[in-house]
C-alpha cells in the first residue's frame, strides 16, 4: 500500500530567516489571507496538506524551506486508518473547514528530514487530530452538486463570415498632400510691418456733420463750469475758547511728561 502524509506548520523559520519575510512568502505560496497567516504564526501545529502521497509531501516541504519554513511532515498511520467507522453521512465542504478550526492541533509532531526517501520523512505513531489545510492553488473545493451549471449561450454567426489572412477591414487612408513650396518667402526682421496683410478690424466711421472748428484765438471761458455756490454753515452753536484751555476732562488727561533731553553735547557747526 501506497504510504500516505500529512503535513504540518507550527510557525517556525529556518535559522538566518526574518519572521516577517517568511510570512510574506507564505502567502504567496498559499494565496493566503492575514487572518490564516496570523493562524499558522500563532505558535500551535496546524495541518497544511491532509493524506498526500510522497511526491506531494516532498513537494510542500521544498516550497516551504525554500519560503524559510519548517515543515512538518507525518507519515499517516493506514493501518490504524481503515478501522475507523465511516461517517455517517458525507460532509460538506464548509462543515469540514468548520470542523477543522473547531479541533486544533494539539499532538507531537516531528519536524521533516531531508532527503527524497520516505525513511527520511519523520514518522510519528499518534493518529493525526484536526486543523487548517491549505489545499494547493486551483483545487476544487466543492462537490459536483454543489458546482453551479455551465450557462450555455448560442451565439448566431450566421451573418458572419470569415475573411482572407491579412485584409485589410477599411479603406486605406489617402496620402498626406505634398507640403507647399517656400521658396520664394523670406524671414523679415522682428517688428517689421507686413505689406498686404489682411487686417480684421472694423475701422471707425463717426458722424461728424453737427461739428464746426471755431476760428484760431477764440475764448472758450464761457464754457468753463460755473463757480460752486458757497456753503451756508450753521456756527451758532460754536465757540472760540481762550488759548491755553484743556479740551480734556481732568480723567482724561496724560500729564505724564518726560523731561527734555540734554543738549549740552550739542553744538552748531558752519
Amino acid at each position: 500500500m501506497e504510504e500516505r502524509y500529512n503535513i504540518y506548520f507550527a510557525g517556525q523559520v529556518l535559522e538566518g530567516c526574518d519572521r516577517s519575510s517568511v510570512r510574506d512568502k507564505l502567502a504567496k505560496v498559499f494565496n493566503a489571507d492575514q487572518a490564516t497567516l496570523d493562524k499558522l504564526f500563532s505558535g500551535k501545529t496546524q495541518l497544511i496538506k491532509r493524506d498526500c502521497d510522497q511526491a506531494t509531501a516532498l513537494q510542500y516541504r521544498e516550497a516551504m524551506e525554500r519560503a524559510g519554513a519548517v515543515p512538518i511532515v507525518k507519515l499517516i498511520d493506514t493501518a490504524a486508518a481503515t478501522t475507523k467507522t465511516a461517517p455517517a453521512r458525507t460532509m460538506t465542504a464548509a462543515e469540514k473547514i468548520a470542523a477543522l478550526a473547531a479541533a486544533p492541533d494539539t499532538s507531537l509532531y516531528s519536524s521533516g528530514a531531508s532527503g527524497a526517501s520516505s525513511q527520511a520523512l519523520t514518522q510519528a505513531a499518534a493518529p493525526e487530530p484536526g486543523g487548517i489545510a491549505l489545499a494547493p492553488a486551483g483545487t476544487e473545493v466543492l462537490r459536483e452538486e454543489e458546482r453551479p451549471a455551465p450557462v450555455i449561450r448560442e451565439v448566431d454567426t450566421s451573418g458572419l463570415a470569415m475573411d482572407t489572412a491579412a485584409k485589410r477591414l477599411s479603406e486605406a487612408a489617402p496620402p498626406p498632400p505634398a507640403a507647399p513650396d517656400t521658396r520664394h518667402l523670406s524671414m523679415a526682421d522682428a517688428g517689421d510691418i507686413i505689406p498686404n496683410l489682411p487686417r480684421f478690424t472694423v475701422p471707425l466711421s463717426p458722424v461728424i456733420d453737427g461739428l464746426a472748428l471755431s476760428a484760431p484765438g477764440t475764448d472758450f471761458s464761457d464754457c468753463a463750469a460755473p463757480e460752486p455756490p458757497a456753503l451756508q454753515l450753521d456756527l451758532s452753536a460754536l465757540a472760540i475758547l481762550p488759548p491755553g484751555t484743556a479740551l480734556l476732562e481732568e480723567q482724561y488727561r496724560n500729564r505724564q511728561h518726560g523731561a527734555a533731553p540734554s543738549t549740552d553735547h550739542i553744538s552748531l557747526t558752519e
